[in-house]
């Protein structure tokens, strides 16, 4: 109903504050990788660097921290830090669906 204070929330982030609770990436790894790579500007680069985003949520909880992490770091916007990219499959699939796939073929 209310949208959080991404910077409130942000400063209340310790080093040992876990960003990415699926990767256990801390805010310090992040704010250290951004300090050693000065031209690393994206969310997405920070994943590929930092495995954030890489875990079973798929960034799903983590993305708008390391974005607002960057974009505090770069001082820009939220929107110029980006999104992570999207990889297959996009959302997770039980696999249930895929035996269920087997007993019942769709039709084509």
């Amino acid at each position: 109903m209310f949208a959080p204070r991404r910077e409130a929330l942000l400063e209340l982030a310790t080093p040992a504050t876990e960003i990415c609770r699926c990767e256990t990436v801390t805010r310090g790894t992040i704010d250290g990788f951004l300090d050693e790579n000065p031209f690393a500007g994206t969310a997405d680069a920070v994943k590929l660097a930092c495995r954030s985003g890489m875990g079973p949520c798929q960034g799903r909880y983590c993305e708008s921290a390391v974005a607002g992490l960057v974009a505090k770091a770069r001082g820009t916007g939220v929107g110029q830090a980006g999104r992570f990219a999207a990889h297959i499959p996009v959302k997770p699939v039980p696999l249930q669906a895929y035996v269920a796939l087997a007993d019942d073929p769709p039709a084509l």
